[in-house]
């Protein structure tokens, strides 16, 4: 079935008559335009023509056909053989991520259905620590944590159609067998406001303010990688706010953005924060603010959203209250979001050649210790070790006693990023000295025993400060001022951001969209710059923007 979407921008409407078609394996969209600012007569004429057009449609996918390719799919790609060893080089971004992943075991990828694996204990350690903290943040600013069912009613979905209409053919469908009568939630919305509805009725019901930590899910069709784009989206929080003016609303985002600016600084990354085109919006929504990070192939992955929703959500899910006037009154909402693209940014950032590189706040091992010895000296050796540890109880310490090379112990702490090791051998015993190898810049230091508890704690701080200001180099060095249109491409292929000047209209917007294939004008700067002219139109503007190949 094809159906019309409308993208609102300012003051015009455009119009698109749209279809799902399949393409081999996949299920896609395929988009026609009409025009902007159609009557109706006109409209009817264009979707006539669009159709004959348009390829013919397919229904939803059967249940079964999707669990029989995705299982084939995931044969073919998971099961490829995985080198014993790291040999992708961070250049060749895809191959290192897609080792790293499984080799520092953080994730095993090998589930038997496409974008679904297996979170291993390593990987789920620093997910939680991430969780904990913003646990922590949320319930000290007054947000509340609930659960709601992961199914969703066809009845609470269709209450919102520009909603429904986005997610529809993106939807796990549930329900008996041979029917499809709930889908998985792929967002908060649809599962969340009916109740909202029932919840809310009086002024004294108000500010509502719940956050729940879930798995979202979508049948995604583009490429899929893992912690990048997922069908299982997870851990992942949404905070979803209820408020009784417009003012009340906008200060929420703001508290929404201090909290997560906390997060980024817990775990070293400095993300590059941008205001949405009102048409990436969510529908009748005031406006987004998103952060997005950097990769080391100069792309930029989406990493989380603060929306300003207005009140579009509560005139689709009816949520009103009566206030202090006696008259009854819509709620302004805000949601935010966001999860383990946290950590994906830590991975990709911060990793290099040899493995990981863990920020201390979140590595599961933040010391680990390595007794080096021949047999004569293992007893004594192995000993002090777990006096060094005992020690150094307050961090997050092991000790290596596997019956391995000291090699292949290096190379495991190296690979797994721990931020430091302790190597332990007899020298260091008679100089009451340990040697420290720190592992965000390969160096080896030596310390004095007595100093021990003291050095530690400086060089983990350290090693926090200088992947947070690397993060932040890294982010500075890839924008690059662009003031002539035919510059952004040359730009972009460099593997940098162009920053622009664009006057945010929608025509100037597509035809920079349109200058290749992948390119995304992702948002825009939020503080003005000088008074400049459009890259495209020439037209006097300070509004600043970013465009960049993005996942």
């Amino acid at each position: 079935m094809s159906y019309t979407e409308i993208k609102k921008r300012k003051d015009k409407k455009y119009y698109y008559r749209v279809k799902s078609i399949r393409k081999g394996k996949k299920i896609e969209k395929q988009r026609i335009y009409l025009g902007a600012n159609l009557n109706k007569k006109q409209l009817k004429d264009l979707e006539e023509q669009a159709n004959k057009k348009l390829l013919k449609p397919t229904d939803y996918p059967k249940k079964e056909t999707n669990l029989k390719e995705d299982t084939k799919i995931s044969r073919e790609n998971k099961n490829s053989s995985l080198p014993e060893q790291l040999n992708a080089k961070k250049s060749n971004f895809p191959d290192w991520m897609s080792q790293v992943l499984q080799l520092a075991k953080i994730i095993d990828n090998r589930y038997d259905i496409k974008s679904m694996f297996v979170w291993m204990p390593y990987g789920l350690d620093m997910m939680l620590k991430i969780k904990s903290f913003w646990d922590k943040e949320f319930k000290e600013n007054n947000i509340k944590e609930m659960y709601f069912p992961l199914m969703v009613p066809m009845s609470y979905a269709e209450q919102n159609d520009s909603w429904w209409e986005g997610f529809k053919e993106e939807g796990f469908w549930a329900g008996k067998k041979n029917k499809t009568e709930f889908i998985l939630r792929p967002t908060g919305e649809p599962a969340m406001y009916p109740m909202f509805s029932l919840w809310i009725r009086g002024h004294s019901d108000l500010p509502l303010k719940i956050y729940e930590n879930v798995f979202s899910y979508r049948y995604e069709t583009k490429q899929t990688r893992p912690l990048i784009r997922d069908r299982e989206i997870g851990p992942w929080y949404e905070i979803h706010t209820a408020h009784a003016t417009k003012e009340e609303a906008e200060q929420e985002i703001k508290i929404h953005k201090k909290i997560n600016d906390l997060i980024w600084k817990k775990i070293a990354i400095q993300p590059l924060i941008v205001k949405k085109p009102q048409w990436e919006c969510f529908p009748g929504a005031e406006g987004a603010l998103e952060y997005y990070t950097l990769m080391p192939n100069g792309k930029v992955l989406e990493n989380g959203s603060l929306n300003n929703l207005g009140q579009a959500y509560a005139k689709k899910f009816n949520i009103k209250f009566i206030d202090k006037d006696g008259k009854e009154k819509y709620v302004w909402q805000t949601c935010t979001g966001n999860g383990e693209r946290y950590l994906s940014a830590v991975i990709a950032q911060h990793g290099d050649d040899s493995g990981l590189i863990l920020p201390p706040n979140i590595a599961p091992i933040q010391i680990r210790i390595i007794p080096i010895y021949k047999e004569k000296d293992k007893n004594q050796i192995i000993k002090k070790a777990k006096e060094i540890k005992e020690i150094l109880k307050e961090f997050r310490v092991d000790i290596d006693l596997k019956e391995n090379s000291v090699g292949s112990k290096f190379y495991d702490s190296e690979l797994k990023g721990i931020p430091l090791r302790i190597d332990l051998g007899k020298k260091e015993i008679q100089n009451k000295q340990i040697t420290l190898f720190l592992r965000d810049i390969k160096k080896k230091i030596q310390i004095n025993e007595q100093n021990l508890l003291k050095e530690i704690s400086l060089n983990l701080k350290n090693i926090q400060d200088r992947l947070l200001n690397n993060s932040k180099k890294q982010l500075k060095e890839s924008i690059t001022n662009v003031n002539e249109i035919n510059e952004i491409i040359k730009t972009i292929d460099s593997g940098k951001i162009a920053k622009i000047s664009w006057c945010e209209s929608g025509k100037c917007y597509d035809k920079i969209m349109k200058l290749k294939q992948g390119l995304e004008l992702f948002g825009s700067d939020l503080n003005q710059g000088k008074l400049k002219e459009c890259i495209v139109c020439n037209k006097k503007t300070k509004n600043m923007a970013y465009v960049a190949n993005s996942y």
